[in-house]
């Protein structure tokens, strides 16, 4: 299937399986109190500044998504296995302040998780501002090998 086809076929509505190397991160904060909302987003932001600024290896986009005012997710989308922590530094120094923020139960523990999801299907509207996941799908379509849908 030539990267025209490819192209057409995503532009389709419906879901498209697609088998290429991209990884969602998503790691969700709960806080204690939501005067901890602020500092965590002035950190995430600086944390996205740093690694805008480094080589920060596969790293496609990322946003600071609210849940509600005591609870927060930072989600990413990475090409390939994330490897955020250990090419930014501010991230580390982040880390070690949020832990303050974050809620504790005992027995239960902080309320903090983390989980990676690979990309295997997507819709046809792949809209976000200058980011073309669509085309990035098409290209990696080629070097990975036709799967499902052309994929």
């Amino acid at each position: 299937m030539s990267s025209d086809d490819q192209w057409r076929l995503l532009t389709e509505p419906g879901d498209h399986a697609v088998d290429v190397p991209i990884m969602c991160a998503i790691t969700r904060f709960g806080l204690r109190n939501a005067r901890s909302m602020l500092p965590s987003y002035l950190d995430y932001r600086d944390v996205r500044r740093a690694a805008r600024e480094s080589p920060t290896p596969g790293l496609l986009r990322s946003a600071f998504l609210i849940e509600n005012p005591t609870t927060w997710y930072s989600f990413s989308i990475w090409l390939g296995e994330p490897a955020f922590s250990a090419h930014v530094e501010p991230h580390v120094a982040a880390a070690r302040r949020v832990m303050g923020r974050i809620s504790f139960e005992p027995g239960r523990g902080p309320e903090l998780w983390s989980t990676k999801w690979r990309l295997v299907s997507v819709t046809n509207n792949l809209n976000w501002a200058d980011f073309d996941l669509r085309q990035l799908i098409v290209d990696q379509s080629r070097t990975t090998g036709e799967h499902r849908d052309g994929f």
